[in-house]
C-alpha cells in the first residue's frame, strides 16, 4: 500500500466524521442534513482503502468526484459553510492521490 492511499484513507475517514459531525454546529435543516447524511458513505470508502485492492482506489475516485462537483455545486449556487470548502478540497485531494497511487500500482518493475 503506497503513502497515497494511506494519506488518501485517513482523509476518507476524517470526512466521514466530520460530514455528519457538521449537525452539531449548523441547523438541522435539508441543505445541512442531506449532506451531512450522504457525507457518511466516506468513512467506508476509508476503510476500503486500508486494503490492498484496486477497485478500492477506483471507488475513492469516483465517488469523491461526484460529492467534490456537488459541494462545488452547492458553494457556486447555495448558502455553503466552512464544511462545504473543507470537504471539497478534502475530496479534490483524495482523487489526486489516488489517481497517482492508482498509476503507481500499474507500473511494470523494469528487471
Amino acid at each position: 500500500m503506497s503513502v497515497q492511499q494511506k494519506i488518501a484513507a485517513g482523509l476518507m475517514l476524517l470526512s466521514g466524521i466530520t460530514h455528519p459531525a457538521q449537525l452539531l454546529f449548523y441547523e438541522n435543516t435539508p441543505e445541512v442534513r442531506e449532506p451531512a447524511l450522504a457525507g457518511m458513505i466516506f468513512f467506508p470508502i476509508g476503510l476500503f482503502l486500508l486494503t490492498r485492492f484496486r477497485l478500492a482506489l477506483v471507488v475513492a475516485i469516483v465517488i469523491p468526484l461526484l460529492g467534490g462537483t456537488g459541494a462545488v455545486q452547492r458553494i457556486l449556487t447555495a448558502n455553503p459553510t466552512a464544511f462545504s470548502y473543507f470537504h471539497a478540497a478534502i475530496d479534490f485531494v483524495v482523487i489526486g492521490l489516488c489517481i497517482t497511487a492508482l498509476a503507481k500500482s500499474w507500473r511494470v518493475p523494469t528487471a
